[in-house]
């Protein structure tokens, strides 16, 4: 069984893609993940026996209780790797992915807090995801940039663990917390045109890609 099909990760996806309060489809778990349509149905119903999800067919999937609790955990241990690998160790966002997803399978809660604690209890991880708590476990940003229309300026909040935007992000000097102004759409809803408001430079984004980016502002 690959990594990505893994139970866990299935979990950490569905909470990503704000799947606390929203059922999160196949669709987007399969692109999220990068895996057939089938393999996201098959490990769907594993979860559901599990009780770790609610499904409805046509909809898709959605974090239980138990779910929720187990997966505040994986996603909580992730981020504090993260952030210690980042500021810590000087590893590059798009680096930290993989050594964190090895670590985060450490049995020890005890050295989970520690560091926690070594870091000085930080609120956020470098991708800008929230560092969950049991009292305090729903993202901020959570607004795809795909719901912005012309004129509008979100401010980047969050970027999913995805190397190609990370490093082309990273290529433009767009960081989390930075201001752009959105200045045109395609006519196919497939490129997005902005400006980083910092420097006024001008990028395009695609749809796929401004799909796991997002941000804190509302909509207009």
């Amino acid at each position: 069984m690959s990594r990505s099909s893994n139970k866990e990760d299935y979990l950490k996806a569905i909470y990503e893609n704000n799947g606390i309060d929203e059922f999160v489809s196949n669709k987007t778990l399969s692109q999220h993940l990068h895996v057939s349509p089938a393999s996201v149905s098959e490990m769907v119903e594993k979860l559901q026996k599990d009780g770790l999800i609610e499904y409805k067919p046509y909809t898709g999937a959605k974090l239980t209780l138990e779910g929720l609790n187990q997966t505040i955990i994986i996603i909580r241990n992730h981020r504090i790797i993260e952030t210690f690998l980042y500021d810590k160790l000087g590893y590059s966002l798009y680096d930290l992915h993989h050594l964190s997803e090895e670590l985060e399978h450490v049995k020890d809660s005890v050295f989970f807090n520690r560091l926690y604690d070594y870091l000085g209890n930080p609120t956020n991880c470098p991708h800008g995801g929230i560092i969950p708590t049991q009292d305090n476990y729903r993202e901020q940003a959570i607004i795809p940039l795909t719901q912005f229309s012309i004129g509008d300026t979100p401010i980047i909040g969050r970027v999913m663990d995805d190397v190609s935007v990370l490093t082309y992000l990273d290529s433009i000097n767009l960081s989390i917390g930075d201001t752009i102004t959105i200045i045109d759409i395609d006519e196919f809803n497939e490129l997005i045109i902005f400006k980083i408001n910092k420097d006024n430079s001008q990028h395009h984004i695609s749809h796929k890609q401004a799909s796991i980016i997002f941000s804190t502002n509302e909509t207009s």
